[in-house]
């Protein structure tokens, strides 16, 4: 894959702050930035990486504004989250057994064929082939143990009303202000 990357929280926050992943991926970013790939985060990427400024690393507010400044300048585009990604999320959540909040960045660059840069181990599997190639020393390769035909059981689809929720948000695209609101999205977009 040559596209967009979505870049997840794990990866941004070496990006700001030292720490020993943080020149690679620097590097990884300054190629990307090279080959004009767009780095698309979804919204609360920005509420993410500023909480584990300032809880895990004891960033004061000037320093986090500064440090989203710095990744304001790599990141093209906020992607705002709507209910086909939520459920995609939903979706992966079950599948993956990781949080919703996690697994969004992976439903986003699912939905826009791009790749996911992550250091989050189990985002990491999960992603598979999407994953943004940053070579990782050898100690990468690790899997957890889980016996044999063990797949988590997917019950979203079998919840009673997922039908009907469905053909809801359907039929919300064809009411007559829906279009409008494409148009809006639409026109925000950079070319």
């Amino acid at each position: 894959m040559t596209g967009s990357i979505v870049l997840d929280a794990s990866v941004a926050v070496p990006l700001v702050h030292r720490e020993p992943e943080s020149d690679r991926w620097r590097l990884v970013a300054a190629g990307w930035l090279r080959e004009n790939r767009r780095i698309i985060v979804p919204d609360h990427f920005w509420l993410e990486v500023s909480n584990t400024l300032i809880r895990r690393h004891r960033y004061g507010g000037g320093a986090v504004l500064e440090a989203l400044h710095l990744l304001d300048e790599v990141v093209a585009e906020t992607a705002v989250l709507g209910r086909p990604t939520l459920l995609l999320a939903i979706d992966r959540a079950e599948r993956f057994g990781l949080s919703t909040y996690d697994v969004t960045y992976l439903a986003l660059a699912e939905s826009l064929d791009a790749e996911l840069a992550t250091m989050d181990r189990a985002l990491e599997r999960a992603a598979g082939p999407r994953l943004a190639s940053a070579e990782r020393p050898s100690h990468r390769l690790s899997e957890e143990w889980e016996p044999y035909d063990s797949s988590p059981r997917v019950t979203w689809p079998d919840y009673s009303g997922a039908a009907s929720y469905l053909s809801s948000l359907r039929a919300e695209l064809r009411r007559p202000g829906a279009n409008r609101i494409a148009e809006v999205r639409g026109s925000t977009a950079p070319a």
